[in-house]
């Protein structure tokens, strides 16, 4: 009742006395009480009524706000001028649904370039190479646009082009070098391998066939020349053949 009370107060409705004014104030009768009270009741649902619609008229302004954007000027107008381009585009469909129809029905229609029966093989070949070529010939529009725009004097492209050849340098001994690297790398590998397989057994080593005969006297100048060079040759394979033995194990040795 207090805060029924205080709302009413401060809507600008007359407060009744309190108790202690009541007392205060003389005796009345049962009948003036019950007139009271009914009139507060009264002022109280009238009270209830108005803070009612002031709700209603709050929550309606928050969904005013909420939705403003959407009901703006400008946003209509950018739905107006959408809605005639989509209005625009239909009419053209409506309009030239037959074309459409057969254009659908014939992917392959009449719009191409035309090419005589002989010269047809040739076309298309040429079509394939310049779809092959089309990214570097769009990257060489794009150097000769870019050579146009460079206004730049002599001097200029000096500077410009004087590093290049010392970048081709530099290249060229970095390739070297990781060439030289890669083949050393290579026999390091070969080296280690040669050495991390185990020896072979001593049955398959068999002694070398006898040399064979030599020629006739009548031999040519060149026999002789590869006889010089085959010699060493020989020679050396023996002597790899002995350090071979000498690096062999004491059983290998005395199996032989």
């Amino acid at each position: 009742m207090a805060e029924a009370l205080s709302i009413a107060s401060d809507l600008g409705f007359a407060i009744p006395p309190v108790q202690e004014d009541r007392q205060n104030m003389p005796v009345s009768s049962p009948g003036d009480k019950n007139d009271e009270l009914i009139r507060i009741l009264r002022e109280l649902t009238s009270v209830q009524r108005n803070i009612a619609t002031l709700q209603v008229e709050l929550q309606g302004r928050k969904d005013d706000k909420n939705v403003a954007h959407l009901t703006h000027v400008s946003e209509m107008e950018k739905k107006i001028e959408s809605l005639a381009r989509m209005t625009t585009i239909l009419k053209d469909v409506i309009q030239n649904k037959d074309r459409i129809i057969a254009r659908l029905q014939q992917p392959y229609s009449l719009d191409c370039i035309p090419v005589e029966a002989e010269y047809q093989k040739q076309f298309s070949e040429l079509l394939l190479k310049a779809a092959s070529d089309y990214g570097a010939l769009t990257a060489s529009i794009a150097d000769f646009q870019w050579s146009q725009n460079f206004k730049e004097p002599p001097s200029i492209w000096g500077e410009m082009l004087r590093p290049i050849p010392a970048a081709l340098a530099s290249c060229t001994r970095f390739f070297e070098a990781l060439s030289a690297m890669k083949e050393s790398f290579e026999t390091l590998q070969e080296f280690r391998v040669g050495h991390a397989s185990p020896p072979p057994p001593a049955a398959e080593f068999v002694t070398p066939p006898p040399p064979p005969p030599p020629r006739r006297e009548a031999a040519s100048s060149n026999d002789s020349v590869l006889g010089s060079w085959k010699t060493p040759e020989g020679e050396n394979r023996v002597e790899v053949d002995d350090q071979r033995r000498s690096s062999w194990p004491p059983s290998l040795d005395r199996s032989l």
